[in-house]
Order: structure tokens, then C-alpha cells, then sequence
């Protein structure tokens, strides 16, 4: 049990933290950095994974059928656009905003197992929490959107580097994509809770629940690569931006997006042995974890970064604390939950 909030709380940091650099990378725009970040972290660190954990894995993806890693690949490309979406964001309305909004949001639908699986738990305490829980999250979504606000008229709005921002009303935009990647992103932990032909056929090859797991996100997460790769690379040669690859600067740039590909593969692959070592119910156990890390660390970082003063700290602080308080709803859910399914 340690081990598994151990890892969640690991994948929460990683993939808090993962995109922090890209403000200090000022010879490459969006859409470069992106690039690397799809290659290294979506498609070549997946298959990596895949090759390292899944026991005889070509013969698990024969047995599997191509239609279903067919439709695995089409989810994930479509699960994918929430990584540039959110990638968009973070440059626009900052780190701690972006990365409250998407976790918020996407924790109301990545509880859905909880309804959707065990539909008699809504007439019980378990039912009750997650509903309150759900509308809590909403409420603190809401104070953030505010907060975020505030400070963007305290300091008088920050020039994105953002191509997407040219077109005028960052904050707007930045909120809206930060809040639709946090549903769509939601689809990796419903893979994972939900029983699939992934899981079963990876299982009977003498994987563990690790490599099961890693055996339905290698797919997953290459269908994203395609995704995100198609519209970096759509907006590299909408703004001529390819020839920064080639620039002063490039190598810095080169190496710390790898890292953040690193730290990206990292915070997922934590979050799957996490979901792993906590068993049937770890997957909403480990995004309530995953969740409240997450708004943690960039909310510190974003403090660290003296981005936030004022009303708007006060609100923000506020709205990071009803999200917290959420979480914790949520996780007394889960326990009482627990409790139904262990009575006879």
C-alpha cells in the first residue's frame, strides 16, 4: 500500500513539474520543443517501456488483434490533443492555474469506474462522497478560473511565446484548453480501471500488473504521438519556426526537452505501477494521490516563482484548497467503498 501512494505521489510530482521548463527555453519556440517532447515521450519511451516490462510482447500484440490496437491508438491519439492543449496553456496562464484546472477537471470524470462499475454504491455513503466530491471539484475549479483572472489583470497580462496566443485573449484560451485536456486526459485511468482484452491477453503471457498495464499504455500513448506530433509539426511550418532547430541555442534546448520527455514518461509510468500496486480500486486511488501532488507542486513552484500576490494568491490559495479538500472527500469515499464490497 505504501509503495503504491509512494508512486502515485512520484507520478503527480513528474508530470506537475515536467513542462516547467519550457519558459527558460527562449531559442526554440512551442511547437520545437513539442516535437522532441512527442518523440522521446510518446513514442519512443512507450515502446521502450513495452519492450523492458511486457513478457513476450510481440506475441501479446498478435493475440490481442489488430482491430482493438487499431481503436487503442485512434483513443489515444484523440486522448493525446490534451497533451498540447495543456502544453499551450502553461505558457499563457501558468503553471499552478494550468495544472489545477486540468487535474480538477479531469478528476470528475476519472472517477466515472466508481458509478459506472459499481452503480449500487450511489444510494451509500461511498455513492454520496463522490457526488459531493465531484461538486466540490467544480466549486474550486471555479475559484481558480477566478484567480487566474485577477492576476492576469494585476499584472497587467503576460506576452505569451505561444503561436496560438497572436490571435489575442490568452487567458480565455489558456483556461478553456487547460480545462477540456484535464477531461480528455482522463482517459488513460479509465483504460486502466476498466477491464480490456489489453490487460487479459498481457496477463496470460506472464505479465505482471505492472506489465499489464504498460501493455495497454504503449499503444495508448503512441496513438498520441501521432496527434501531437501532426500539430507541432502543422504549426512549425505555419510560423517557418523548423530552421530553430538549427539555431544558436538548439543543443540547450534539444537536452532539456529530452529531460522533460524523461520526466514525462517518469510521472505516467509511476502512475501505472502505482494503479498496479494498489489493486482493484488503485486506479481512483491513485488520481485522488496523483491529483493533490500534482496541484501541490505547481502551486509551490509557481509561489517559488513569485508568479502570484495579492487577491489573487489569496484566491488561488483558496480554490487549491477546496480542490485538496476534495481529494480528501473523494479518498473517504473510496474508503467507505471499500467497506460495502468487503461485507458479505
Amino acid at each position: 500500500m505504501l509503495l503504491g501512494l509512494s508512486l502515485a505521489l512520484l507520478s503527480g510530482i513528474c508530470l506537475a513539474i515536467f513542462l516547467a521548463p519550457m519558459r527558460i527555453l527562449q531559442a526554440w519556440e512551442w511547437e520545437n520543443i513539442w516535437v522532441v517532447l512527442s518523440v522521446v515521450g510518446r513514442l519512443l519511451g512507450p515502446v521502450a517501456l513495452a519492450v523492458c516490462f511486457v513478457p513476450h510482447a510481440y506475441d501479446v500484440y498478435r493475440n490481442i488483434g489488430a482491430g482493438i490496437l487499431l481503436l487503442t491508438l485512434i483513443i489515444g491519439a484523440i486522448a493525446g490533443t490534451s497533451g498540447f492543449l495543456y502544453g499551450l496553456a502553461v505558457p499563457a496562464i501558468g503553471l499552478g492555474l494550468s495544472t489545477a484546472l486540468n487535474v480538477g477537471s479531469s478528476m470528475a470524470v476519472a472517477l466515472l469506474p466508481l458509478v459506472m462499475l459499481h452503480g449500487e454504491t450511489v444510494g451509500r455513503w461511498s455513492g454520496r462522497l463522490t457526488i459531493i466530491g465531484i461538486v466540490v471539484t467544480v466549486g474550486g475549479i471555479s475559484l481558480c478560473a477566478k484567480g487566474g483572472s485577477l492576476r492576469e489583470r494585476e499584472s497587467s497580462g503576460t506576452v505569451s511565446r505561444v503561436a496560438l496566443w497572436r490571435g489575442g485573449r490568452p487567458f480565455v484560451k489558456g483556461v478553456a484548453f487547460s480545462i477540456v485536456a484535464g477531461v480528455i486526459s482522463s482517459g488513460m485511468n479509465l483504460g486502466l480501471a476498466f477491464p480490456s482484452r489489453i490487460l487479459e491477453v498481457s496477463r496470460k503471457f506472464g505479465s505482471s500488473e505492472f506489465g499489464a498495464a504498460v501493455a495497454f499504455l504503449a499503444p495508448y500513448l503512441v496513438g498520441g504521438f501521432f496527434s501531437n506530433f501532426l500539430y507541432a509539426a502543422y504549426v512549425m511550418r505555419r510560423h517557418h519556426t523548423f530552421g530553430r532547430f538549427w539555431g544558436p541555442g538548439s543543443v540547450r534546448c534539444a537536452l532539456w526537452s529530452v529531460l522533460m520527455a524523461i520526466l514525462f514518461v517518469l510521472g505516467i509510468s509511476s502512475y501505472a505501477a502505482s494503479v498496479a500496486a494498489l489493486g482493484s480500486f488503485g486506479a481512483i486511488v491513485a488520481w485522488g494521490i496523483f491529483a493533490a501532488a500534482s496541484i501541490l507542486t505547481s502551486a509551490v513552484w509557481d509561489v517559488l516563482q513569485k508568479e502570484w500576490s495579492g487577491r489573487a494568491a489569496q484566491t488561488m490559495a483558496l480554490g487549491v484548497g477546496i480542490l485538496l479538500a476534495a481529494i480528501i472527500i473523494l479518498g473517504v469515499a473510496q474508503h467507505f467503498h471499500g467497506l460495502d464490497n468487503s461485507r458479505p
